[in-house]
């Protein structure tokens, strides 16, 4: 398995989100709370979580789609990190 940079898939993630997931038009960067500030809805965080599991050829435990780890895209990338099974660095 061929290591992610970390900084590279979360700009990859904020990019598929501005250009396909939100649902407005406003500034987003890794910090950016997605549901709170309502840029992202139920929908949107099962694309990203779709994406995330193609990208990085892992399966999420629905369990695992929690708001603690799908609220940023930095806590998105804190918790794949913490798995131990994905190839970011």
């Amino acid at each position: 398995m061929s290591t992610i940079a970390h900084r590279d898939f979360a700009a990859d993630l904020v990019r598929l989100i501005r250009s396909e997931v939100a649902v407005r038009d406003d500034d987003l960067d890794t910090s950016t709370d997605l549901v709170l500030s309502g840029l992202v809805d139920s929908l949107g965080v099962m694309l990203i979580v779709e994406w995330i599991e193609t990208r990085l050829d892992i399966e999420i435990d629905p369990a695992d789609i929690v708001i603690e780890h799908f609220d940023m895209v930095d806590s998105m990338v804190t918790y794949l990190r913490g798995r131990g099974d994905t190839a970011l660095d």
